[in-house]
């Protein structure tokens, strides 16, 4: 089948003038318009700008002075801001919203030389584990239009399975990278919180406080690793705005002479995996152990993820409730007093729009612990792998209601939406460790995604575990042909 050529392909191609810059800009925007009405992943088009940016970068070949990323085809969640190019985040008062600056990370990668060819789809203020919109309506899973691309970098993820762009920014506050990138079958990466600038990211809204200051990191979509690593090389260290970022430049890693040691885990306080996750996982699990890698069923001591589901929705709900309409805010908390006990995550999300301040603080400290648990565990082992969630991508229409009211029903099983989607990603968010995405195969028509865990602040080292054992799990995973003849040809 017809494939796409990779980054480091195309980035070459493109510097040593075998490739046009305008001509690679046209054809991914003839494979936008080709494509995407079946998909809704691009909701803003940077038509013009980014055919004046290619010939730009032409003069630049010329007087050999080419950015490192020079031609690389990027789109950008619409969660951030774009200079003179609509910016939403999918929420109907900033519908007509068009920033003056750039993101500091939108202008970081555009000053490598990516070409920004639009923006992409998510659901409101990024706070949705499934793609609907109430300005620009749902993005449709690649594999199956019946079922959503995941959220909230929903778009995200289905732009580049599509092959629409190479790279996506997005965010992440408790799986919104990662989901996606498991439901859409492409690798995805969350930083460390506060590896990458936040500034320009909506939430919060433009010229309003910021609330939400733990739990939130950003990263990148690809198809690849290697495109993660070359994205993420330009966008660490402070911006002058964002003070929490601290003066960490991008390192290259190694990795260690002996076979890397991973640990894998499956038993999240005893939720059900689908057959699909679980047949996946376990696939992995004796792929890497056949290349000659320990991998050994372990989880840290102390680390309770009853625990994490605990502070990650009190910490959470009081951020997130400061920025919300102070009825809404109050409903929500009510609402969690009377909630089934089987409903554990949005019972302890309203235990934190209470504001209580005894609470929050508690959360704190066990965030605190758990970072501790997790860190020392990672001392003994390179990465722990996880399911990315307990499902395949659900159905459009699983959500109907509100996500206190819905639920996921699958082989015998019905779980409570937020334990559906988000209960195995939200630990890490909490903890604010690095966290990548690999394609782990398909099964039965749809991909699925695991999770590897790193060690804080060692972001590169990660990356580079991820780049090795890539090849031996399959590496991306290419859109059925039949679905989409030529949608990834050259």
């Amino acid at each position: 089948m017809p494939s796409l050529p990779t980054s480091r392909q195309l980035l070459d191609q493109l510097r040593v003038g075998q490739l046009d810059f305008t001509r690679v800009a046209v054809r991914q925007f003839q494979r936008i318009q080709r494509y995407d009405p079946g998909i809704n992943a691009v909701v803003t088009l940077n038509r013009m700008q980014a055919l004046r940016d290619a010939q730009r970068l032409h003069l630049l070949r010329e007087e050999g002075r080419l950015p490192p990323l020079a031609g690389l085809p990027l789109t950008v969640k619409d969660a951030f801001a774009t200079a003179g190019l609509r910016t939403t985040s999918s929420h109907p008062p900033l519908a007509g919203y068009v920033p003056a600056e750039d993101a500091t990370l939108v202008r970081r990668l555009r000053r490598a030389g990516c070409l920004l060819l639009g923006k992409t789809n998510l659901p409101q203020l990024a706070g949705y584990p499934h793609c609907r919109s109430p300005l620009f309506g749902s993005t449709n899973n690649p594999w199956d239009p019946a079922r959503t691309s995941g959220g909230s970098s929903g778009g995200s993820a289905a732009a580049v399975a599509m092959g629409f762009s190479y790279l996506d920014l997005g965010s992440d506050i408790g799986g919104s990278i990662r989901l996606p990138a498991a439901y859409c079958g492409v690798a995805g990466f969350k930083a460390t919180e506060n590896r990458l600038p936040r500034t320009g990211h909506i939430p919060h809204l433009p010229d309003q406080q910021r609330t939400v200051r733990h739990c939130l990191s950003f990263g990148l979509l690809a198809r690849d690793v290697e495109t993660l690593k070359l994205g993420c090389a330009h966008l660490t260290g402070p911006d002058g705005r964002d003070t929490e970022v601290p003066p960490m430049p991008w390192r290259t890693a190694s990795l260690p002479a002996r076979p890397l040691r991973i640990a894998w885990w499956d038993d999240f306080e005893g939720l059900p995996l689908c057959s699909r996750t679980s047949n996946a996982l376990r696939r992995v699990v004796t792929l890497l152990q056949g290349h000659g890698l320990t991998v050994e069923r372990r989880r840290p001591n102390a680390f309770d993820v009853d625990r994490a589901w605990y502070a990650y929705g009190v910490i959470a709900g009081v951020e997130i409730g400061l920025g919300m309409p102070g009825v809404e805010r109050r409903l929500l908390s009510l609402a969690g007093r009377v909630l089934p006990r089987s409903q554990r995550l949005a019972r302890y999300f309203a235990r934190g729009m209470r504001f209580g301040m005894r609470d929050y603080a508690h959360a704190l400290h066990v965030r605190d612990d758990l970072i501790s648990a997790l860190e020392r565990f990672l001392d003994q082992w390179d990465v722990w792998m996880c399911p990315v969630a307990p499902t395949v991508a659900p159905e459009h229409g699983s959500d109907r209601g509100n996500l206190i009211r819905a639920g996921i029903p699958f082989e015998g099983h019905r779980l409570p939406y937020l334990e559906a989607t988000v209960s195995m990603t939200i630990p890490f968010s909490l903890t604010g460790h690095p966290v990548m995405v690999l394609p782990s195969g398909v099964e039965e028509g749809l991909p699925v995604g695991v999770q590897l865990v790193g060690k804080r602040w060692q972001d590169e080292r990660l990356l580079a575990i991820g780049r090795h054992i890539e090849p031996m799990t399959g590496g991306c995973l290419e859109l059925l042909d039949h679905r989409f003849p030529g949608a990834l040809a050259a």
